[in-house]
């Protein structure tokens, strides 16, 4: 039986995995995922070690109290997968953790790979050199990775972001509407705070506000809020009843019917604005975290930008509005002049779509063909 070990730390590697081993159960007769991730992992057959909410942090002021827990769980979890011996080891994004387990296991003679590179284009590009002593294979989202890892010795492997796999180039605005039973004309925002609860305490009620702005200017607006979790959603809904703002409903999941179905999205900044680029839709990206996060990240930071779509884009065509720009009354403000920019959100339309296809690829396929000779 073949045994392939992989570890996701948050929702979207939670996301982008449980796809990928759906794909490998679809090619392989048997086989057993053992390591960490979420519920979608889950449902496709992965012994969890520990639960991976534990490395879903945020900011430094999560991040450092918890450090010790951190090197506690990585510890057990490398002494349980040197017994388990599993074919490969997959590592997907969360990079802080899994190269430390990667480098362990090569040492170790297990085979390693990444799934999703750190951005050392963006942030501490010295990592690189580390990263060639932990893992064999780096599997790219983006096409300008490859070189650059290339140039430092690490085999890498551009397999597309799967997101661009799962959403139509065309995307239908109204048969999402139908699925979610909205009204083909109403004016929809999708408020999208973050997925971790670090996020959803900074973002919240910052986008709550907004909603109750823009219902000054579009009484009729719809606002959608999606959530990964029942805590999550239990967290909103707390402040829902606070805010009381009105035509706004909360959702269990339904990411992309949400903002397949949106005239315009406002999200914290992550792997919701390339989601949303991809459905072809206009936004606004948010960040409000502690200041020293915020002066530590323009400290080190190699680029202008935080949003995937400007950053793979090359150009600030996204609004991001930033720590002190992220106010109800300035994204409310900001969001009624995209809206009502005609010209602007035909330009972003045709700007997305060319990042689509750029980013269109067999992901999982590309991926197995590497695995594949390595699993018994």
């Amino acid at each position: 039986m073949a045994k392939i070990a992989i570890l996701a730390g948050e929702p979207s590697g939670d996301l982008i995995a449980g796809q990928l081993m759906a794909y490998i159960n679809s090619k392989v007769k048997n086989v057993e995922f053992i390591g960490v991730g979420g519920p979608l992992m889950k449902q496709q057959g992965l012994k969890s070690f520990f639960n991976y909410s534990n490395l879903s942090l945020y900011g430094v002021f999560q991040v450092i109290p918890n450090i010790p827990k951190l090197i506690y769980l990585r510890y057990r979890l490398i002494k349980y997968l040197k017994i388990e011996k599993p074919d490969i080891f997959l590592g997907v994004d969360a990079p802080d953790f899994n190269f430390y387990v990667e480098k362990k296991l090569k040492q170790n003679g297990i085979p390693t790979f990444h799934y999703v590179a750190p951005s050392v284009w963006a942030w501490r590009p010295n990592r690189v050199h580390k990263i060639k002593k932990s893992t064999d294979h780096i599997f790219s989202i983006f096409p300008h990775e490859k070189p650059l890892f290339e140039k430092a010795g690490v085999k890498t492997t551009f397999v597309g972001h799967p997101l661009a796999n799962n959403i139509p180039f065309k995307s239908n605005t109204n048969t999402y509407r139908k699925k979610l039973n909205l009204n083909s004309k109403d004016l929809v925002v999708a408020l999208l705070p973050g997925s971790r609860m670090g996020e959803l305490r900074s973002h919240t009620d910052i986008l709550l506000k907004t909603a109750k702005n823009l219902l000054k200017i579009y009484p009729k607006a719809k606002f959608l809020i999606p959530t990964n979790n029942n805590k999550n959603m239990n967290f909103i809904r707390s402040r829902i009843k606070v805010s009381k703002s009105k035509n706004l409903k909360l959702y269990r999941g339904r990411v992309s019917e949400i903002i397949g179905s949106s005239n315009i999205a406002i999200a914290a900044s992550g792997t919701a604005s390339l989601e949303i680029a991809l459905h072809k839709k206009p936004m606004i990206v948010i960040y409000k975290g502690s200041w020293i996060s915020y002066l530590g990240w323009k400290i080190v930071r190699l680029i202008p930008n935080v949003s995937l779509p400007n950053i793979l884009l090359k150009e600030n065509i996204v609004p991001e509005m930033l720590q002190h720009k992220a106010k109800p009354s300035l994204l409310a403000k900001k969001a009624h002049e995209i809206i009502e920019d005609k010209k602007y959100l035909k330009k972003i339309e045709l700007k997305f779509q060319k990042l689509h296809k750029d980013l269109n690829k067999n992901t999982s396929t590309l991926i197995f063909k590497m695995i594949k000779p390595y699993l018994k």
